[in-house]
């Protein structure tokens, strides 16, 4: 709904316009005040170690948003980091494999922030393009894979010895201000 608000705000000036004219100065007092209190909870204008603090301080918690993870931050903060780590990780996992393994092994993403970050960062890198049945990945299919080597983003080693014939957990990715993915 955030986009309504200017929109709002503009009608309730006009509407303070001819009614308030003393408490003008006051109304935009308190209006930037709050305002400058509200900025650093929605823009990214503090380093996220602060952001912690000024949430503790405000004793405010980040919201549950869209998904189920948790972080130090709200999701669409907390979404700016890790990334560039999670694909390092999978790139030392998928350079680890053997050369015959390495020729079918494909990268099976939980969700399309993990695919897209493999797609956007792992060319520098030399891994292959992701696969993930998340959302428009799902129509793109699988491409060349073939499903004997997989590597697995956001599947529990109980989850994947369900649909594989063996798994072996080769590495975990977090980041402090991160999702917990």
């Amino acid at each position: 709904v955030a986009p309504a608000y200017p929109m709002l705000f503009a009608a309730g000036g006009v509407w303070w316009e001819g009614r308030a004219r003393g408490a003008k100065a006051a109304l935009v007092g308190a209006i930037a005040g709050l305002g400058a209190i509200a900025a650093p909870l929605v823009l990214p204008v503090l380093p996220p170690e602060r952001y912690v603090e000024y949430q503790k301080a405000l004793e405010i918690a980040p919201p549950q948003t869209e998904v189920h993870h948790a972080g130090p931050l709200p999701q669409h903060l907390g979404d700016m980091f890790g990334w560039p780590e999670m694909v390092e990780t999978v790139a030392k996992i998928y350079h680890g494999l053997a050369p015959e393994e390495r020729a079918k092994a494909a990268i099976l993403a939980g969700n399309y922030g993990e695919a897209g970050a493999i797609d956007f960062f792992g060319p520098r890198h030399g891994l292959p393009k992701a696969i993930s049945g998340h959302q428009g990945y799902y129509l793109w299919g699988p491409g060349e894979a073939t499903g004997e080597v997989l590597i697995l983003l956001q599947t529990n080693r109980k989850e994947a010895e369900r649909y594989c014939a063996r798994g072996e957990e080769a590495g975990r990715v977090g980041h402090p201000y991160g999702m917990a993915e």
